[in-house]
């Protein structure tokens, strides 16, 4: 007795009421609408239960026509099969073996099977007509010039026009076969049945965004959602037609809306989901739907995606695992995007040997990349790094790769070149060079310096700027260029220098805040230099006193003034770089 009251129990709680409640009709249509909407998990439960508790053909028919629908071929043909041994004269069961047949691909059998249905009954059984036509809309191997033969002969025998059904599956099979204009017209005939037909608005922009009028197609997913914000296809496709649209933070949100209604657990689908959050730039977002996929597909692009994904979010150590993982498993499928993002990733490693890695990476993709200047990347990790000749080498690739250089690409071409010219001839990592080599390469660093800072003044002065700095720097560079030649130093230098001074004694940007002083300090002291090389002393004592304006207290100077003029003052050894940059177009590293 009491056994028989546990084992009650037990059904009541792991069963449900519902088996008390026999399935009726409307549990039918519902379920059918499920399968339509994609809830395939509900559908299944209630179709289950029907064919369990009235095995009936037409029962086993519909839980195969579920699996089928669902993709899970075999079990729709185990359900078929028993369908067609329940009752041999009812030939829906054939049809959906029909439908197995085809998603096998093997048209003949199909084909024959729904001839011998129709044929049994006679082309008058409206519902094998119907499911006959929709099985050559549902697989790779379909048929819609059959299906719309099949629909035809069924829509006939519809008197009054009243299936809905019918109509839409007119309007599959046009669209299989891209006739748009009649499958639209069969979807419109549809929602003149029934009105707010959710499946009808949603495969009209279906073909619109087959056709790329993604505007279109949107505006029609967004009536299916208003007619049945259930329907969780429209979801998919809207997704889509945002993605194209490039509003990706909107089609990451309803791609997860298809999959909170439809309730798949499709690894493919939710792929796409991590997808999507990735364009939409929500990195972390993209990894919680990889993360579900683990063990349960094998898509070395999921490694391809934790690696950008990663890099984004500065997690470079998994970002470097995740980026080799993918390159050495699917070599076939690498672009130069994975290499950019695997150098960036070793490049924040900060290791002696991640910034080599780095640099290896960027270069392998920067002659593909056409979204970001890689070189500039490259140069700066070599300036950062003090490598001043091969930031100086990178920049000037940097220019030349880039249909519109951007200010500070000068700046820091002019700047590379600048700080390593004194080194030439004392880098341990070049070549021996004897004198004449050393002092002809640093002359060359010197004027490659002068001319991007020339450059860089030029192209901000076209835009109606001014950045003196650019004409103090040229102006040293000069200097020093020929430093063993005053005459030609003082030739070069000289009306260099007066620009610099002109510019920074009457600033004409109101916004400009930098303090020029010691840089002036520098070229007055320099452009006396030059003037005492040339004995004229007056106008060094008008540049001394100039120097003393600025700076009442330098002792260099009141020394000269005081003392005789036979030896130039020299050069004093130039401020600093730039206190202020011009303003640069911004980067799209990382976009």
């Amino acid at each position: 007795m009491m056994n028989n009251q546990r084992k009650s129990l037990l059904t009541i709680l792991f069963m449900g009421a519902t088996l008390t409640t026999p399935l009726v009709a409307q549990d039918l249509q519902t379920a059918l609408k499920d399968v339509e909407a994609e809830r395939f998990t509900k559908a299944g439960q209630t179709l289950t239960q029907l064919a369990s508790s009235s095995p009936s053909a037409e029962n086993q028919f519909y839980l195969g026509y579920y699996y089928l629908r669902s993709g899970q071929i075999d079990q729709a043909k185990a359900a078929f099969e028993k369908g067609a041994a329940a009752d041999a004269k009812n030939q829906l069961n054939n049809v959906g073996l029909a439908g197995v047949a085809l998603a096998k691909k093997d048209r003949a059998a199909a084909k024959t099977l729904i001839d011998n249905a129709v044929a049994a009954t006679k082309s008058k059984n409206q519902d094998v007509l119907i499911r006959a036509g929709e099985m050559y809309t549902l697989e790779e191997t379909n048929d819609p010039a059959e299906a719309i033969r099949l629909l035809t002969i069924a829509d006939e025998k519809d008197k009054k026009n009243e299936n809905a059904e019918i109509e839409m599956l007119l309007g599959d099979a046009y669209f299989l076969k891209n006739d748009g204009g009649n499958a639209i017209s069969k979807y419109e005939n549809a929602l003149a049945i029934t009105p707010n037909l959710a499946e009808a608005n949603y495969k009209i922009g279906r073909l619109y965004l087959r056709g790329k009028n993604y505007t279109k197609a949107q505006e029609y997913f967004k009536l299916a959602i208003q007619n049945d914000p259930e329907f969780a296809p429209t979801y998919r496709a809207y997704a889509d037609a945002l993605a194209n649209s490039r509003a990706y933070k909107s089609a990451a949100q309803n791609y997860e809306l298809y999959v909170q209604k439809s309730g798949t657990t499709d690894p493919e689908q939710l792929l796409d989901v991590a997808r999507y959050k990735f364009l939409a730039e929500d990195y972390q977002g993209a990894i919680t739907y990889l993360d579900q996929l683990k063990g349960k597909i094998n898509n070395p692009i999921i490694d391809r995606m934790y690696g950008w994904a990663y890099t984004a979010l500065n997690k470079n150590n998994e970002a470097v695992e995740s980026l080799n993982k993918f390159i050495t498993t699917a070599p076939q499928k690498v672009i130069y995007d994975d290499y950019k993002y695997l150098g960036r990733a070793y490049g924040q490693l900060a290791t002696p040997e991640g910034d080599s890695l780095s640099v290896i990476n960027l270069e392998k993709a920067a002659a593909e990349d056409t979204v970001d200047n890689l070189y500039r990347e490259i140069a700066k990790k070599y300036y950062d790094l003090k490598r001043f000749d091969k930031a100086a080498a990178y920049y000037d690739k940097t220019i030349k790769h880039d249909k519109k250089p951007q200010n500070n690409d000068y700046l820091w071409l002019g700047l590379a070149s600048y700080q390593y010219a004194p080194r030439v001839g004392r880098d341990s990592t070049a070549a021996p060079m004897d004198s004449a080599q050393t002092a002809q390469l640093k002359q060359q660093y010197y004027l490659t310096a002068d001319s991007a800072f020339q450059q860089m003044a030029q192209k901000i002065e076209a835009d109606g700027k001014t950045y003196p700095l650019a004409y103090y720097y040229s102006g040293m560079a000069n200097y020093y260029a020929y430093s063993k030649d005053p005459e030609k130093a003082s030739e070069a230098a000289t009306p260099i220098f007066l620009k610099f001074i002109e510019q920074t004694t009457d600033k004409k940007d109101p916004n400009d805040k930098t303090d020029y002083s010691r840089y002036q300090v520098t070229a007055y002291k320099t452009l006396a230099g030059f003037s005492i090389a040339k004995k004229d002393d007056a106008k060094a004592k008008e540049y001394f006193n100039k120097v003393l304006e600025i700076s009442p207290n330098d002792a260099d100077v009141k020394k000269a003034l005081e003392g005789p003029k036979e030896t130039p003052v020299q050069a004093t050894k130039p401020a600093g770089k730039p206190a202020a940059k011009p303003a640069a177009k911004k980067s799209t590293a990382g976009k």
